[in-house]
Protein backbone atom coordinates (compact mmCIF):
# COMPACT_ATOMS: atom_id res chain seq x y z
CA UNK A 1 0.00 0.00 0.00
CA UNK A 2 2.61 2.38 0.92
CA UNK A 3 4.90 1.60 -2.38
CA UNK A 4 1.44 2.29 -4.43
CA UNK A 5 1.27 5.40 -2.66
CA UNK A 6 4.08 6.84 -3.07
CA UNK A 7 3.91 5.93 -6.67
CA UNK A 8 1.18 7.97 -6.89
CA UNK A 9 2.90 10.79 -5.34
CA UNK A 10 6.00 10.54 -7.40
CA UNK A 11 3.61 10.72 -10.81
CA UNK A 12 1.47 13.61 -8.99
CA UNK A 13 4.24 15.74 -8.45
CA UNK A 14 5.53 14.61 -12.09
CA UNK A 15 2.06 16.05 -13.47
CA UNK A 16 2.32 19.24 -11.62
CA UNK A 17 5.80 19.89 -12.57
CA UNK A 18 4.97 19.32 -16.58
CA UNK A 19 1.75 21.96 -15.99
CA UNK A 20 4.11 23.75 -14.53
CA UNK A 21 6.52 24.02 -17.47
CA UNK A 22 3.66 24.08 -20.03
CA UNK A 23 2.39 27.31 -18.48
CA UNK A 24 5.51 29.01 -17.68
CA UNK A 25 6.40 28.16 -21.30
CA UNK A 26 3.08 29.59 -23.18
CA UNK A 27 3.55 32.86 -21.46
CA UNK A 28 3.85 35.35 -24.15
CA UNK A 29 7.83 37.12 -23.81
CA UNK A 30 8.83 40.34 -22.36
CA UNK A 31 8.65 43.25 -24.77
CA UNK A 32 11.45 45.69 -24.14
CA UNK A 33 9.10 48.31 -25.84
CA UNK A 34 6.65 47.96 -23.65
CA UNK A 35 5.84 51.51 -22.22
CA UNK A 36 8.24 53.31 -24.60
CA UNK A 37 7.42 55.81 -27.22
CA UNK A 38 10.13 55.99 -30.23
CA UNK A 39 10.90 59.70 -30.73
CA UNK A 40 11.10 59.45 -33.94
CA UNK A 41 7.63 59.02 -34.00
CA UNK A 42 6.93 62.29 -33.07
CA UNK A 43 6.51 64.99 -35.47
CA UNK A 44 7.98 62.45 -38.17
CA UNK A 45 7.16 64.17 -41.36
CA UNK A 46 9.15 66.78 -40.74
CA UNK A 47 12.23 64.86 -39.29
CA UNK A 48 15.18 66.01 -41.60
CA UNK A 49 17.94 64.58 -39.64
CA UNK A 50 18.88 62.42 -36.91
CA UNK A 51 21.97 61.34 -35.53
CA UNK A 52 21.73 58.87 -32.76
CA UNK A 53 25.69 58.90 -32.27
CA UNK A 54 26.27 54.92 -31.00
CA UNK A 55 28.85 54.72 -32.57
CA UNK A 56 31.59 56.21 -35.19
CA UNK A 57 29.85 55.62 -39.00
CA UNK A 58 31.62 54.61 -41.69
CA UNK A 59 33.04 57.13 -44.29
CA UNK A 60 30.04 57.81 -46.87
CA UNK A 61 27.50 56.80 -44.75
CA UNK A 62 24.09 58.10 -44.76
CA UNK A 63 22.56 60.46 -41.72
CA UNK A 64 19.28 58.72 -40.59
CA UNK A 65 16.11 60.56 -42.31
CA UNK A 66 18.35 62.81 -44.75
CA UNK A 67 17.59 60.67 -47.50
CA UNK A 68 21.35 60.46 -48.03
CA UNK A 69 21.74 64.23 -48.78
CA UNK A 70 23.99 64.21 -45.53
CA UNK A 71 26.81 61.94 -45.17
CA UNK A 72 29.50 61.05 -42.52
CA UNK A 73 33.03 62.26 -43.37
CA UNK A 74 35.36 61.62 -40.23
CA UNK A 75 35.85 61.98 -36.76
CA UNK A 76 38.90 64.53 -35.82
CA UNK A 77 40.77 64.56 -32.63
CA UNK A 78 40.63 63.01 -29.10
CA UNK A 79 36.48 62.90 -28.85
CA UNK A 80 34.63 59.59 -28.99
CA UNK A 81 31.41 57.78 -28.77
CA UNK A 82 30.97 57.23 -24.89
CA UNK A 83 27.65 56.08 -22.81
CA UNK A 84 24.87 58.94 -23.08
CA UNK A 85 21.54 59.42 -22.52
CA UNK A 86 20.24 56.34 -24.81
CA UNK A 87 23.00 54.16 -25.76
CA UNK A 88 25.83 56.20 -26.84
CA UNK A 89 26.67 59.69 -27.49
CA UNK A 90 29.52 62.00 -28.61
CA UNK A 91 31.39 63.22 -26.55
CA UNK A 92 34.11 66.12 -27.67
CA UNK A 93 37.15 67.76 -25.70
CA UNK A 94 39.01 70.66 -24.16
CA UNK A 95 41.29 69.98 -27.17
CA UNK A 96 40.76 69.51 -31.20
CA UNK A 97 38.12 67.32 -31.12
CA UNK A 98 34.58 67.19 -33.73
CA UNK A 99 32.93 65.24 -36.46
CA UNK A 100 32.27 66.70 -39.99
CA UNK A 101 29.49 65.81 -42.52
CA UNK A 102 28.70 66.67 -46.08
CA UNK A 103 25.57 68.57 -47.10
CA UNK A 104 24.51 67.58 -50.30
CA UNK A 105 22.96 69.94 -53.35
CA UNK A 106 19.28 68.33 -52.49
CA UNK A 107 19.37 68.37 -48.65
CA UNK A 108 16.41 70.06 -47.02
CA UNK A 109 18.39 71.98 -44.62
CA UNK A 110 19.16 74.22 -47.81
CA UNK A 111 15.54 75.22 -47.68
CA UNK A 112 14.75 75.75 -44.53
CA UNK A 113 12.12 78.37 -43.70
CA UNK A 114 11.68 77.65 -40.31
CA UNK A 115 13.58 75.02 -38.21
CA UNK A 116 13.92 72.60 -35.19
CA UNK A 117 17.05 71.37 -32.90
CA UNK A 118 16.46 69.02 -30.44
CA UNK A 119 18.86 66.69 -28.48
CA UNK A 120 20.48 65.62 -25.02
CA UNK A 121 22.79 67.63 -23.07
CA UNK A 122 25.54 67.06 -20.12
CA UNK A 123 28.03 69.18 -20.27
CA UNK A 124 30.32 71.14 -17.93
CA UNK A 125 30.82 75.17 -17.59
CA UNK A 126 33.51 76.26 -19.80
CA UNK A 127 35.16 79.82 -18.60
CA UNK A 128 37.47 79.40 -21.59
CA UNK A 129 35.31 80.41 -24.32
CA UNK A 130 32.19 80.26 -26.64
CA UNK A 131 32.21 76.76 -27.73
CA UNK A 132 30.28 75.46 -30.76
CA UNK A 133 27.92 72.08 -30.48
CA UNK A 134 26.15 72.14 -33.57
CA UNK A 135 27.22 74.22 -36.81
CA UNK A 136 25.70 74.59 -39.86
CA UNK A 137 28.32 76.76 -42.28
CA UNK A 138 28.06 77.90 -45.74
CA UNK A 139 27.65 81.97 -46.25
CA UNK A 140 28.20 83.59 -42.84
CA UNK A 141 31.93 81.95 -43.17
CA UNK A 142 32.70 83.71 -39.37
CA UNK A 143 29.34 82.10 -36.84
CA UNK A 144 27.77 79.89 -39.73
CA UNK A 145 24.14 79.51 -40.46
CA UNK A 146 22.68 77.35 -38.58
CA UNK A 147 24.26 77.26 -34.50
CA UNK A 148 23.55 75.77 -31.13
CA UNK A 149 26.40 76.73 -28.77
CA UNK A 150 27.64 76.72 -25.25
CA UNK A 151 28.71 80.29 -24.60
CA UNK A 152 31.96 81.47 -21.90
CA UNK A 153 30.99 82.49 -18.50
CA UNK A 154 31.90 83.22 -15.02
CA UNK A 155 32.18 80.01 -12.89
CA UNK A 156 28.66 78.91 -11.94
CA UNK A 157 26.06 75.92 -11.41
CA UNK A 158 24.46 76.23 -14.77
CA UNK A 159 25.29 76.75 -18.60
CA UNK A 160 25.05 79.53 -21.09
CA UNK A 161 23.03 78.31 -24.12
CA UNK A 162 22.73 80.36 -27.37
CA UNK A 163 20.54 79.45 -30.73
CA UNK A 164 21.60 81.26 -33.52
CA UNK A 165 20.36 81.64 -37.58
CA UNK A 166 22.04 83.50 -40.18
CA UNK A 167 19.15 84.77 -42.44
CA UNK A 168 21.09 85.55 -46.27
CA UNK A 169 18.24 87.64 -47.32
CA UNK A 170 19.45 90.35 -44.87
CA UNK A 171 22.87 89.86 -43.85
CA UNK A 172 23.73 92.21 -41.68
CA UNK A 173 23.59 91.42 -38.05
CA UNK A 174 20.60 91.87 -36.10
CA UNK A 175 20.66 90.08 -33.29
CA UNK A 176 19.56 86.76 -34.76
CA UNK A 177 20.35 84.64 -32.00
CA UNK A 178 18.59 84.03 -28.74
CA UNK A 179 20.57 83.26 -25.21
CA UNK A 180 19.88 82.01 -21.84
CA UNK A 181 21.70 80.92 -18.66
CA UNK A 182 19.25 79.22 -16.12
CA UNK A 183 19.08 76.49 -13.57
CA UNK A 184 17.28 74.66 -16.11
CA UNK A 185 20.70 73.82 -17.80
CA UNK A 186 22.82 72.32 -15.07
CA UNK A 187 26.80 71.93 -14.72
CA UNK A 188 27.10 67.88 -15.88
CA UNK A 189 23.42 67.05 -15.73
CA UNK A 190 21.48 65.65 -18.23
CA UNK A 191 18.62 67.83 -19.65
CA UNK A 192 16.71 68.13 -23.07
CA UNK A 193 17.27 70.58 -25.32
CA UNK A 194 14.81 72.09 -27.95
CA UNK A 195 15.86 75.70 -30.20
CA UNK A 196 13.37 76.44 -32.70
CA UNK A 197 12.90 79.26 -34.75
CA UNK A 198 8.74 79.86 -35.87
CA UNK A 199 8.37 81.79 -38.75
CA UNK A 200 4.44 82.64 -37.88
CA UNK A 201 5.40 85.00 -34.99
CA UNK A 202 8.96 85.79 -35.85
CA UNK A 203 10.57 83.65 -32.37
CA UNK A 204 13.15 81.87 -31.59
CA UNK A 205 12.25 79.82 -28.58
CA UNK A 206 14.68 78.07 -26.47
CA UNK A 207 13.05 74.88 -24.45
CA UNK A 208 14.80 72.53 -21.12
CA UNK A 209 13.04 69.27 -20.35
CA UNK A 210 9.28 70.17 -22.61
CA UNK A 211 8.94 73.65 -20.88
CA UNK A 212 10.03 77.17 -22.73
CA UNK A 213 12.44 79.25 -21.10
CA UNK A 214 13.35 81.78 -23.37
CA UNK A 215 11.47 83.26 -26.21
CA UNK A 216 12.71 86.41 -28.17
CA UNK A 217 11.31 88.38 -31.55
CA UNK A 218 13.52 88.13 -34.73
CA UNK A 219 12.99 91.29 -36.71
CA UNK A 220 14.26 91.55 -40.64
CA UNK A 221 15.52 95.22 -39.79
CA UNK A 222 15.77 98.12 -37.87
CA UNK A 223 13.19 100.71 -37.25
CA UNK A 224 12.01 102.78 -40.13
CA UNK A 225 13.43 106.07 -40.17
CA UNK A 226 10.52 108.01 -40.56
CA UNK A 227 8.90 105.71 -37.56
CA UNK A 228 6.43 102.48 -37.69
CA UNK A 229 6.99 99.70 -36.75
CA UNK A 230 9.93 97.44 -36.64
CA UNK A 231 9.42 94.66 -39.13
CA UNK A 232 9.39 90.72 -38.33
CA UNK A 233 11.81 88.62 -40.25
CA UNK A 234 8.85 85.83 -41.19
CA UNK A 235 10.20 83.21 -42.67
CA UNK A 236 13.85 82.66 -43.22
CA UNK A 237 16.29 81.91 -45.49
CA UNK A 238 19.32 80.06 -44.68
CA UNK A 239 20.90 80.00 -48.19
CA UNK A 240 21.77 77.14 -50.34
CA UNK A 241 25.72 77.29 -49.88
CA UNK A 242 25.62 75.47 -46.59
CA UNK A 243 28.36 72.67 -47.59
CA UNK A 244 28.97 71.06 -44.44
CA UNK A 245 27.70 70.58 -40.69
CA UNK A 246 30.23 70.04 -37.56
CA UNK A 247 29.67 68.68 -34.08
CA UNK A 248 32.38 70.10 -31.38
CA UNK A 249 34.41 72.87 -33.47
CA UNK A 250 34.05 76.52 -34.98
CA UNK A 251 34.47 76.72 -38.87
CA UNK A 252 37.92 78.51 -37.92
CA UNK A 253 39.23 76.03 -35.52
CA UNK A 254 38.89 73.18 -38.43
CA UNK A 255 40.30 75.73 -41.11
CA UNK A 256 43.29 76.59 -38.74
CA UNK A 257 42.91 80.56 -38.05
CA UNK A 258 40.69 80.04 -34.69
CA UNK A 259 40.38 83.37 -32.07
CA UNK A 260 41.41 83.18 -28.86
CA UNK A 261 38.00 83.05 -27.53
CA UNK A 262 37.20 80.49 -29.83
CA UNK A 263 36.67 76.69 -27.74
CA UNK A 264 36.10 73.60 -28.45
CA UNK A 265 32.86 71.45 -26.78
CA UNK A 266 33.62 69.26 -24.17
CA UNK A 267 30.37 68.14 -23.08
CA UNK A 268 28.66 65.16 -24.77
CA UNK A 269 25.59 65.38 -27.00
CA UNK A 270 23.20 62.75 -27.63
CA UNK A 271 19.96 62.23 -29.51
CA UNK A 272 20.10 65.33 -31.97
CA UNK A 273 16.90 65.95 -34.45
CA UNK A 274 16.81 68.45 -36.85
CA UNK A 275 12.69 69.27 -37.82
CA UNK A 276 12.23 71.57 -41.01
CA UNK A 277 9.12 73.27 -38.97
CA UNK A 278 8.96 74.79 -35.80
CA UNK A 279 7.32 72.23 -33.49
CA UNK A 280 4.73 73.59 -31.11
CA UNK A 281 4.84 73.29 -27.43
CA UNK A 282 2.93 70.10 -27.41
CA UNK A 283 5.08 68.71 -29.58
CA UNK A 284 7.88 69.66 -27.72
CA UNK A 285 5.96 68.55 -24.99
CA UNK A 286 5.64 64.76 -26.42
CA UNK A 287 9.17 64.53 -28.12
CA UNK A 288 10.55 65.24 -24.53
CA UNK A 289 7.78 62.63 -23.09
CA UNK A 290 8.97 59.91 -25.90
CA UNK A 291 12.84 60.81 -25.24
CA UNK A 292 12.19 59.94 -21.20
CA UNK A 293 11.19 56.53 -22.02
CA UNK A 294 14.11 55.91 -23.72
CA UNK A 295 16.71 56.95 -21.59
CA UNK A 296 19.83 54.37 -20.11
CA UNK A 297 18.57 52.73 -17.17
Amino acid sequence: MKKFLKITGVFSITILLSGSILTSCSKDPVDPFAGKTDPSTIASASLIAYFPFESEPAAGAAVDKSNSTITYVKKVGTGGFVTGRRGNGYQGSATQAYLEYNVAAGSALKTLDEVTLSCWIKTPNTTSGAAKIFNLNGGDAFMGNLVLMQESQAVGDSVDMKFYFFDSSSPEWKGQDVRKQSDKFLNDKWYHLVSLYRKSTSTIELYANGKLVLTGIRYSGPVPAGGGAQPLLGAITLGSDMTKVHFGAWAQQIAGTPESWMSYYKGIVDEFRVFNKALTAAEVKSLYDAEVTMINP
